[in-house]
């Protein structure tokens, strides 16, 4: 990025993630950091899903919702498709009615794991009050 004009590009962080800036603060325009970004996204770790892969996904993880709701959960929602083309589970815990991080979901999500595809785990989801 600093090599492709964004000079005040942050490190990353100890976990590797590199910190959120606001262009304000990178001191470059937006078509600058376009730019830098358009050029240095081979390098990126984290690439987009394509499309059938989210579509592929999407499905996996509906059957996933269903499952946990024929366990016991009946407020575990859909996934959504997120920032970045994520496929997530937005839960809230007052909304929704569950804490995802608790030992009960946590067992039924174990139970429920077999209609993913193989992969890293469990999905990701996020929580807000």
């Amino acid at each position: 990025m600093r090599s492709h004009g964004v000079p005040s590009f942050p490190d990353p962080n100890g976990n590797g993630q590199i910190p959120k800036q606001e262009i304000i603060q990178l001191g470059v325009s937006g078509p600058r950091l376009e730019a830098a970004q358009s050029a240095c996204m081979k390098l990126w770790p984290y690439q987009p899903p394509s499309q059938a892969q989210q579509r592929q996904q999407l499905t996996s993880y509906l059957k996933f919702a269903r499952c946990m709701r024929s366990h016991g959960v009946p407020g575990f929602p859909d996934p959504t498709v997120g920032s970045g083309g994520r496929v997530e589970f937005p839960i809230s815990i007052s909304k929704d009615g569950f804490d995802p991080h608790s030992p009960q979901i946590l067992a039924k999500a174990h139970e429920c794991k077999h209609v993913l595809p193989p992969g890293p785990g469990l999905p990701e989801v996020t929580v807000s009050p």
